[in-house]
């Protein structure tokens, strides 16, 4: 019984720990609404593939991990409030098997900023 529980509990360690790992690899593209106005829609494309958001409440934020597998590329984002205006525009760049990126594109009135971190 003692061996069965100690076998059971490494295993349950292992795959927690392969979990956390696995998204700590991964990059991902975070959109912070800071504005006082709903973001409708929120999309970023990337070379190979496209992060949709959708709806975002203002004081809130969404992120999503994407492959490691990617073409070369910038980061076209493309964000619609609730009051009917688009922002869009393109920041970042994009390379294949880039571990643990982080891009933050911050959302304030009328406008986006965009940070990148490796």
């Amino acid at each position: 019984m003692k061996l069965t529980f100690k076998i059971v509990t490494a295993l349950v360690c292992i795959l927690f720990a392969a979990y956390h790992t696995y998204f700590f690899v991964l990059p991902s593209v975070t959109v912070i609404n800071n504005s006082k106005s709903a973001v409708e829609s929120a999309r970023v494309n990337l070379p190979s593939s496209g992060l949709d958001f959708g709806p975002i409440t203002a004081g809130s934020k969404n992120t999503i991990y994407y492959a490691l597998e990617q073409s070369d590329g910038v980061y076209q984002y493309q964000l619609k409030i609730e009051s009917g205006l688009v922002l869009s525009g393109k920041c970042g760049y994009v390379k294949n098997n880039e571990v643990h990126k982080r891009v933050v594109l911050l959302v304030k009135e009328n406008q986006v900023t965009c940070k990148s971190s490796t």
